[in-house]
């Protein structure tokens, strides 16, 4: 990973042609995204380039970068929305950018926990994990329009559940059928078709570029019914029952939602590592590559550019939404 974040740097430093403005445009099928700098990431900044092979891998590429920053943005702001209101329940300030406001009040329920309560064996936070579950065909649908094929001809398999039918070999309990060849719900990985939704991830069968944007754009389709907690005192003996008071209105109004921020980054940090392939390859290969857009190829290689830029940006709040995740949950003593 650290090679290809360098090489993703590396390609940002060179690339000396910024995007075109956006004003007056048609609205971009993915929205847009900002990069490092400001820059924008807008699929139809550079007019109708997805009409060749190129320029629909281009196109689905660019849409699929969009889709990730504003996702990873708006679950950045999540996990920064539900620190303020632990940090508030605590009492100390919510201010400051993620990492700030999150580690400020973790520090405050860790001091909390460890004056109000007398540790004769532990404190449980049971919790009932969020299930994300990705819709199939809408994923083989952002493949199919990539590689200009027909829904059906595109195999999506499943690591973790196929909620639908697994029509093929299923590593873990068929519900129907046999493990070589199953005929109904897949508890495992799904290495046949999957059909319905897949409660984990959705593995594309496509060409490498078709393959990471429809995988990306699934992640960020990607729908999580919310975490549970249930606080369970086992032998614990409370000592400032105002103190624990607090750290257990920040661990019931906190904790759900960054269980369920993480989950769905997991995904997203999975998807993002072909997605960051594709980039640097296809930055590399502008000087060839862009050839089939015409008068489009300037503006066309300075938007994968600006995406590429884009990378540290998205995998640094990945990181930090996970890291925080990850600490509340064991300071909570989360099961």
């Amino acid at each position: 990973m650290m090679r290809w974040w360098l090489g993703v740097m590396l390609v940002a430093t060179l690339a000396a042609c910024p995007p075109p403005a956006t004003g007056g445009g048609a609205a971009s099928a993915g929205g847009t995204g900002t990069a490092a700098g400001g820059v924008t990431v807008s699929p139809d900044a550079c007019g109708t380039i997805n009409t060749s092979k190129v320029g629909r891998k281009i196109y689905s590429f660019l849409v699929a970068s969009a889709e990730l920053d504003r996702s990873t943005r708006e679950l950045e702001g999540t996990v920064r929305d539900a620190c303020r209101k632990m940090a508030l329940d605590l009492g100390v300030s919510g201010e400051g950018d993620t990492k700030t406001v999150c580690m400020r009040a973790k520090a405050e329920l860790d001091a909390n926990l460890q004056i109000s309560i007398k540790h004769e064996t532990r404190l449980v936070t049971r919790t009932t994990p969020p299930v994300c579950r990705t819709d199939v065909s809408l994923t083989a649908g952002f493949a199919a329009e990539c590689d200009a094929r027909a829904s059906a001809d595109i195999n999506v398999s499943c690591q973790g559940t196929c909620g639908g039918t697994c029509n093929g070999a299923c590593d873990g309990q068929c519900a129907a059928g046999t493990s070589a060849q199953c005929n109904g719900q897949c508890n495992g990985t799904c290495r046949g078709r999957c059909s319905g939704q897949c409660q984990g991830y959705a593995n594309v069968d496509a060409s490498a570029e078709c393959k990471a944007s429809a995988e990306v754009r699934a992640t960020t389709h990607t729908t999580c019914t919310p975490a549970k907690t249930e606080i369970v005192q086992q032998n614990v003996t409370v000592v400032d029952a105002t103190k624990w008071n607090k750290a257990m209105a920040a661990i019931n109004d906190g904790l759900p939602v960054l269980l369920t921020a993480g989950k769905k980054l997991e995904l997203v940090g999975k998807a993002i590592v072909l997605w960051v392939q594709t980039g640097v390859q296809l930055a590399r290969a502008s000087g060839q590559f862009f050839n089939d857009l015409g008068e489009h190829a300037l503006c066309a290689g300075a938007q994968v550019a600006a995406a590429v830029a884009a990378a540290s940006n998205i995998q640094a709040r990945i990181d930090v939404s996970v890291q925080v995740s990850a600490s509340f949950s064991a300071s909570a003593g989360a099961q």
